[in-house]
């Protein structure tokens, strides 16, 4: 109950729901049919993925469920369950980030963030540009890029940049790359 509490307090515009949550009339009570967005994050994998379930045949847009169980994430994707937490993926994925940034802290960028996707195949990894990385101000098309990596966005200024052939990158941008099949540690890890 306290952590319902707390969770009501901090997001004052998030309908917290305190109660068992594969209760469906308490659900319907508490009106599931008009919610944009459901999270289930029982304690229990199973009851996440029920109430989860639930929530998608009513019809809400997006459903989130928190699973720990690595055998139920192609049964949830499956079913028609849009996003799965994993706390243990989500902690493996920010040990790993820091051990690759700390192994290359003197190099191009620093890796702030790394997330797998589609069941690890795709890495999604930003960095923090330095001034030593090897292509500044390069524009992308003149760049040799490695097969299966896509410069997905670059944060400078506030403002978020969706590249295209002609953006370069500069020292302090925050660089999102999407990789297939590549371990990056550095941000010249990109050029063949």
């Amino acid at each position: 109950e306290k952590k319902a509490n707390d969770l009501s307090e901090s997001l004052p515009d998030v309908n917290v729901i305190y109660g068992d949550g594969t209760d469906q009339e308490l659900l319907e009570q508490e009106g599931l049919q008009q919610m944009d967005a459901f999270v289930a994050l029982c304690d229990r994998d199973e009851e996440n993925l029920m109430t989860g379930l639930f929530a998608v045949k009513e019809g809400v847009p997006k459903v989130i469920v928190k699973n720990n169980r690595v055998a139920y994430a192609d049964i949830i994707s499956a079913m028609g369950l849009d996003s799965i937490i994993s706390p243990k993926d989500l902690t493996a994925n920010q040990i790993t980030a820091y051990v690759r940034s700390m192994a290359r802290s003197q190099g191009s960028a620093v890796m702030e963030n790394l997330y797998k996707l589609l069941g690890g195949a795709v890495e999604a990894v930003e960095f923090t540009v330095s001034s030593a990385a090897s292509f500044l101000d390069t524009p992308l098309k003149d760049l040799n890029l490695k097969d299966g990596l896509l410069v997905a966005a670059i944060a400078r200024e506030g403002k978020t940049i969706i590249p295209d052939g002609s953006t370069c990158i500069r020292a302090g941008d925050r660089v999102i790359i999407m990789a297939r099949s590549i371990f990056l540690q550095d941000l010249d890890d990109i050029l063949r």
